[in-house]
């Protein structure tokens, strides 16, 4: 079932810049959509697009079929079940604590003390920073920073989780910690959109992929299908992943049963690796 649909929308930018160019895009509940494309495709400015913070010069934006609207009742409402995570948290953190900071979102909805608190100690648990709740935002790294400006959306359940390449300036240790978080708010019901430019990282967690060229959808798909189409992938300046290719030349080799689905991550494919040596080794 569709939850969020762009249809047809186009945005230009002060100046003139064309963004968007009559985008269409549906997006499934529940699942997790990665959106690839070169810088300038438009990848950015449809997140914005989706939570409200931009509106299109023509077409329209709708949530579970229904049209969004912009005022300020209807925006509140829009952005509490769609949230958006910036590439840069400086841009979303203000507040002097992680505490405080997370908190802002829950209050901005009306709640009371009470049911802030607790969300913000479950947003900050889940996001595996309760250590930082008395930290001064301006003492966080970059990493921190970027895990508490997703706690502060977190933090306010959202139905739709928008996130602008999530992993960007995250080194190894915080961007596997970071994933391996995603996928549990995914398994918890939350539908998942997010942009990047590593094709690997969509491939591993990604369950469809969108192909982006400028500011239009040039192939949306189940993630093995799209990121192993050569043309669909040039048409975007992309490369297949890795990942996939050592997937499929492990189902060439006869490596995965009939109907066995294809390895995600290294680590799957190391496993996989290992088994079959050892059954050449009983053989």
């Amino acid at each position: 079932m569709t939850i969020l649909k762009a249809d047809a929308l186009t945005y230009t930018f002060p100046g003139g810049v064309p963004a968007l160019s009559g985008l269409n895009l549906s997006i499934k509940r529940g699942r997790k959509l990665a959106i690839l494309g070169p810088n300038g495709s438009g990848k950015t400015t449809l997140l914005m697009h989706l939570n409200g913070t931009l509106r299109p010069s023509s077409g329209q934006v709708f949530l579970d079929g229904q049209p969004v609207g912009y005022s300020r009742r209807a925006l509140t409402a829009w952005r509490r079940r769609v949230g958006l995570a910036l590439q840069d948290a400086d841009d979303q953190l203000f507040a002097a604590s992680v505490f405080e900071d997370v908190s802002f979102g829950p209050l901005n909805m009306g709640l009371g003390d009470i049911e802030t608190k607790e969300r913000v100690i479950e947003a900050l648990r889940i996001m595996n920073i309760a250590d930082l709740a008395d930290r001064p935002t301006h003492m966080l790294s970059g990493g921190q920073k970027k895990r508490v400006a997703i706690a502060g959306i977190v933090a306010m359940r959202p139905e739709v989780l928008l996130l602008d390449e999530p992993t960007s300036g995250l080194d190894h240790h915080a961007s596997a910690h970071l994933l391996a978080v995603l996928r549990k708010i995914s398994e918890a019901g939350t539908t998942l959109v997010f942009t990047t430019h590593d094709v690997d990282l969509a491939y591993s967690i990604a369950d469809e992929v969108a192909l982006f060229n400028e500011g239009k959808v040039v192939a949306k798909g189940p993630s093995e299908k799209i990121l192993a189409d050569d043309e669909a992938l040039s048409r975007a300046h992309l490369n297949p992943p890795m990942l996939l290719q050592l997937a499929l030349k492990a189902r060439c080799l006869g490596w995965l049963g009939v109907g066995e689905s294809l390895p995600q991550t290294l680590q799957e494919i190391l496993d996989l690796m290992e088994r079959k040596s050892r059954d050449a080794l009983k053989h």
